[in-house]
């Protein structure tokens, strides 16, 4: 669903052309600040597997670990991760773009920083349920 809504609001934005009716330099500076955006999101992910890593011991997470919700938690958020390293890697290439092929770009950068934002909210709402779970040992 995510992928799709990404889709959907580039194919928006291209179809009416509301980013050809901003001028190119402010275009080209959004497209920076999403890629790095995207880089420390990237780096939020990473950290949040090791703070899950380094609480694999606790009673929760041995439970979440053989009921199987411990891989797809980790599963969900190599994916994120791997979704906003593509987003910044596009962003970064849309930066040097010259003419027509810019606006392409950006709309793959608005579609590309819009997936993993939206696969975000799944991510924080089950971070969220396990860190609100976890009690003293």
């Amino acid at each position: 669903m995510s992928f799709f809504l990404a889709l959907a609001v580039a194919g928006l934005v291209g179809y009416y052309g509301w980013i050809a009716m901003l001028p190119e330099q402010e275009v080209r500076s959004a497209v920076g600040i999403a890629a790095q955006i995207a880089a420390t999101m990237l780096g939020f992910l990473i950290a949040a597997m090791s703070i899950l890593a380094s609480i694999s011991g606790h009673r929760l997470l041995r439970n979440m670990q053989r009921t199987g919700h411990y891989r797809t938690l980790l599963r969900r958020l190599f994916w994120n991760a791997a979704a906003y390293g593509i987003a910044m890697v596009v962003a970064i290439a849309t930066v040097v773009m010259k003419g027509a092929p810019f606006e392409a770009g950006a709309l793959a950068t608005l579609a590309s920083f819009i997936f993993p934002t939206m696969l975000l909210i799944d991510i924080a709402w089950r971070f969220w349920l396990v860190l609100s779970n976890l009690s003293p040992e």
